[in-house]
């Protein structure tokens, strides 16, 4: 006869707890039981073991008690190429663009050459390289 561990009687509910926190962000103890199919029981056990893990944040909203997991912990399990694409910076839209100032009817200075903008691909590249130096 196999005996049950701890591992596979909390450990099991943290995972399923965990998983669940990272796909769909904060929740109450209402919605994790009911996004997870644990009991009550099962989904404070697992909280449990990830809060002595210290992968949990626990926050007073209202009445309810809601829990998310770290920001460290949540960055754990997004791709490199999804943090990548979100560090690069993204073109602003032509309504929140600012205009430029007027021009005056004062003398005015030779113009600089103009810098060539990087495409995207060498943008990312340099981000790449920045995060990974």
């Amino acid at each position: 006869m196999k005996e049950t561990s701890v591992e596979s009687l909390f450990g099991i509910k943290a995972g399923i707890v965990w998983q669940t926190l990272n796909q769909n962000g904060a929740s109450n103890i209402r919605n994790l039981v009911k996004a997870t199919s644990l009991s009550r029981e099962e989904v404070y056990s697992g909280l449990g073991w990830l809060g002595r893990e210290d992968k949990i944040v626990m926050e007073q909203k209202g009445g309810a008690i809601v829990f998310s997991l770290r920001e460290e912990e949540a960055l754990l399990s997004i791709p490199r190429e999804t943090i990548l694409a979100e560090s690069t910076p993204k073109p602003k839209s032509k309504s929140s663009r600012s205009k430029p100032p007027k021009k005056t009817k004062m003398a005015r200075k030779a113009k600089s050459p103009v810098k060539q903008a990087k495409s995207p691909a060498k943008q990312s590249e340099s981000v790449e390289d920045f995060l990974l130096h």
